[in-house]
C-alpha cells in the first residue's frame, strides 16, 4: 500500500489480462500540478520563457529517422526574470513502430503515479520498475494559444480535465530490451509503441531538474542540441481566403535527424490550394551548435507550386541558393520586374535526403534529378505569379520545366529575405 499525490491510498495489483494497475508512487516523489501564465499566442511568447531541446532521436519499423522526443525547459519566469534552467514538460514528433505520426508539445506535466502499463509484445509482462510516467497536460489557455497541441495522425487528440496522455518513458539504458521502448497512451486508451535512443546518463542529468523552480537542482551544463519538431498549431479560426492551409509541410520526407536542428523554414507565399514557397535558414552548425539570430542566414528554398492552367505540379526543398546568378532557368511569368535567385541539387545532399524534387519530365540522358533551377519572385513583393522552373540540362541554360502559380506574400520582406540575408557573409547585413 502507498500513497498517492492526491493523498489517496493505491494498491499494486498484479496484471491480468483486461485488468488495469494501480501503480503508487511515495509521496516525496510527486510533484504538483501547476499551470504556465500565457501571455502572447504562438511560439514568439513561448520562446520569450521556453527552450526546446531533442534528448531521442527515434526510428521507425524499417530502421529509418522518424523523429524524435524533446525536453521543454523554463528559462525565465512570464514576468521574464531569469530562472536557473529546469525541465518543464515534453514535446515531440516521431513515428510509432505500427506507422502512426505523433505530433505534441506539454508545457504543464505532473508526475503519473496511476497509470495502466501498455500490453508489450511478444507477449510479457511490463516492466515498471524500469520507467518514468508523466501526465501530459493541457490547460484550455495552452491549447487556445498554441503553446500545447497533440495530434496523432494530424486529428487532435481528446483532452479529458486537461490530461491528454501518459508518456512512458525508460529510466536509463540499463532497462535492457526496453531501454529503446518508448509508449505514448492517450486519454482515448490508444497505446503508441516508438524505438527510440535509450536514456543517458547526461539526459538523466537533465531529467533531475524536473519541476524544480527553486533551483535546487538547476542545470547550468549543456541542454542538448535546439529542437524545431514542433507544427504549427491547429487554430480555431478559419484560415483565409486564397491561402493554404497551415499544415502544408515543404520539409524533405525521410530527412535526417539533424535537420530540423539545423534548419528553419519561414513561408513567405501561400499560393492557396495551389501551394506554398519558403526560405530556409540556417539556425545551427551541422555539428548541431546553434547560431545565434545575427548569425542566422537563409540558404534554401523550398516550394510547391501547382498551374491551374496547365495542371502541371511540383515540389522541391534544397538547401542551396544563389541570389544573384548570371544565367536563370525558364521565362519571366509576367512582364514586369521579378527577382530570380537561383537554386542546385547536389548529390550528396539528394541522396542524404537534405534535398529533393518530385519527378519533372524532360531532364537529359543520364540525369536522376535536375542540375538546379530558378524561383521567379515578383521584386515589389506584391501578389503575382510567382514561378519555379527546373533545368532539364546540366546548366541553368537551355530549355526548363516550369509551373507558375498565383500566391500571396506572407510579409513585407521578401525581397530582403532573397538578396540581403542569403549566405554566410550576409549574416550580420541582414535585415530581418
Amino acid at each position: 500500500m502507498k500513497i498517492l499525490c492526491d493523498g489517496r491510498v493505491g494498491l499494486k495489483i498484479k496484471h491480468f489480462t483486461g485488468t488495469v494497475i494501480a501503480v503508487g508512487l511515495s509521496l516525496s516523489a510527486c510533484k504538483p500540478r501547476s499551470f504556465n501564465t500565457v501571455q502572447s499566442a504562438e511560439d514568439g511568447g513561448f520562446a520569450k520563457q521556453f527552450e526546446v531541446t531533442r534528448f531521442a532521436d527515434c526510428t521507425d519499423s524499417k530502421g529509418k529517422a522518424s523523429g524524435g522526443f524533446d525536453l521543454v525547459w523554463r528559462l525565465s519566469k512570464s514576468g521574464g526574470e531569469p530562472v536557473t534552467p529546469y525541465v518543464l514538460g515534453f514535446a515531440g514528433s516521431a513515428e510509432s513502430i505500427d506507422g502512426q505520426k505523433l505530433e505534441f508539445r506539454s508545457v504543464s506535466t505532473i508526475d503519473e503515479p496511476r497509470y495502466i502499463p501498455p500490453a508489450v509484445k511478444p507477449e510479457g509482462s511490463f516492466p515498471v520498475g524500469s520507467y518514468t510516467v508523466y501526465s501530459l497536460q493541457y490547460p484550455d489557455s495552452e491549447l487556445a494559444s498554441g503553446w500545447g497541441y497533440q495530434r496523432v495522425n494530424g486529428q487532435n487528440s481528446k483532452i479529458v480535465d486537461v490530461t491528454g496522455a501518459t508518456f512512458i518513458v525508460p529510466k536509463s539504458q540499463d532497462a535492457g530490451a526496453f531501454a529503446t521502448r518508448y509508449f505514448l497512451r492517450t486519454s482515448e486508451g490508444k497505446t503508441l509503441e516508438f524505438k527510440c535512443q535509450a536514456v543517458t546518463d547526461a539526459v538523466r542529468a537533465r531529467l533531475r531538474t524536473y519541476l524544480t523552480p527553486d533551483g535546487s537542482h538547476g542545470f547550468k551544463g549543456d541542454r542538448g542540441p535546439l529542437s524545431s519538431a514542433k507544427l504549427p498549431a491547429q487554430k480555431s479560426t478559419p484560415a483565409a481566403v486564397g491561402t493554404s492551409a497551415p499544415a502544408l509541410d515543404l520539409r524533405p520526407q525521410g530527412r535526417p535527424a539533424n535537420y530540423d536542428v539545423q534548419f528553419r523554414h519561414e513561408r513567405i507565399y501561400n499560393c492557396g490550394e495551389s501551394g506554398a514557397v519558403d526560405v530556409i535558414w540556417r539556425k545551427a552548425s551541422s555539428a548541431g551548435a546553434p547560431l545565434s539570430p545575427k548569425e542566422q542566414y537563409v540558404l534554401g528554398l523550398a516550394a510547391k507550386l501547382k498551374d491551374a492552367q496547365t495542371m502541371k505540379e511540383v515540389a522541391f526543398s534544397t538547401v542551396s541558393m544563389d541570389s544573384a546568378p548570371a544565367f536563370h532557368a525558364g521565362t519571366e511569368p509576367a512582364p514586369v520586374n521579378y527577382l530570380r535567385p537561383s537554386f542546385e541539387f547536389t548529390d550528396a545532399e539528394v541522396k542524404g535526403k537534405l534535398s529533393y524534387h518530385t519527378p519533372v519530365n524532360g531532364l537529359i540522358a543520364g540525369r536522376t534529378f535536375a542540375s538546379g533551377g530558378t524561383l521567379w519572385v515578383p521584386a515589389n513583393g506584391e501578389g503575382s505569379p510567382v514561378s519555379v522552373a527546373f533545368a532539364l540540362g546540366n546548366s541553368l541554360r537551355g530549355p526548363a520545366f516550369q509551373v507558375t502559380a498565383d500566391c500571396i506574400p506572407t510579409s513585407d520582406r521578401i525581397g530582403d529575405l532573397l538578396t540581403t540575408c542569403v549566405g554566410r557573409e550576409s549574416a550580420s547585413g541582414c535585415k530581418r
